[in-house]
């Protein structure tokens, strides 16, 4: 293993004989329940030709595996140090950001970016932030679940005739585009992690129930609803000082809801 130092200027950091920007050891390519172990060993050798480092695999089908270790060609040391998780809940411990990736727009799949786009953003927020990109299954990607938990979702544009990229491909266009795209954005603020948003957002959701929110009509169905809010509120990433305001926003709420119910 190689050492670890901050430069003078905060631009980079080194480990053995290479050379890493900081903001790329701000993101982790997570691969969840990647079936086939080449396309493991692909991610890793595309993410190592492009500096990248952080490799996380969610119930692999195996792993490690001599297969991954052919495709890897190189990046043996990436696969080394990839974490394996049993679930997507500790993979996304630590992380501020999550953004997945799908070939298959929907209501439920929240809001869409075309990947020369969605960079800018995830640059901005990477020099401050830890981020997460999921990948889904080689057969049908990430579930409506896993994509509720991104604040957005990146789309590769591609030929309605065969729009489908294999895995490693797109961990590989990905991560081109993060390195060489035009990402002429100022930087943004460090957010909260990922578990602390989730404590903010039940304790609104119980605070909006506590005032007696309900979904009106039958085409709103009120999970679906609060799920649209949370990656409302999960777009604009939250501060540490924004969340302490609206801890104490909702805290006087709840004083007043209780004492209101007790008259």
């Amino acid at each position: 293993m190689g050492s670890f130092r901050d430069d003078p200027e905060g631009i980079s950091i080194k480990t053995g004989n290479s050379v890493m920007e900081k903001w790329k050891d701000n993101l982790s390519f997570v691969l969840v329940e990647t079936m086939e172990n080449g396309n493991i060993g692909a991610s890793a050798r595309a993410l190592k030709n492009l500096g990248f480092s952080r490799l996380e695999l969610i119930k692999p089908g195996k792993f490690p595996s001599e297969e991954a270790g052919w495709f890897a060609h190189g990046a043996e040391d990436i696969l080394d140090r990839t974490m394996v998780y049993s679930e997507l809940t500790a993979a996304l411990n630590g992380k501020s950001v999550v953004i997945g990736t799908t070939q298959r727009p929907g209501k439920k799949r929240g809001l869409v970016y075309p990947v020369r786009e969605a960079v800018k953003r995830i640059r901005s927020l990477s020099k401050h932030n830890r981020i997460a990109l999921l990948f889904g299954r080689e057969d049908r990607g990430l579930t409506n679940e896993e994509t509720s938990v991104c604040s957005f979702m990146i789309r590769i544009p591609a030929s309605p005739a065969h729009p489908s990229f294999n895995l490693a491909q797109a961990v590989l266009l990905i991560a081109y585009e993060l390195s060489y795209g035009d990402h002429s954005v100022a930087p943004l603020p460090a957010v909260i992690g990922n578990e602390e948003f989730n404590g903010l957002f039940e304790r609104l959701r119980k605070i909006m129930k506590m005032a007696g929110y309900k979904a009106k009509g039958i085409r709103h169905n009120e999970e679906d609803i609060m799920t649209h809010l949370k990656r409302l509120i999960a777009r604009t990433g939250i501060t540490e000082r924004e969340a302490h305001m609206l801890h104490g926003i909702i805290s006087q709420i709840e004083e007043s809801l209780v004492k209101d119910s007790r008259r």
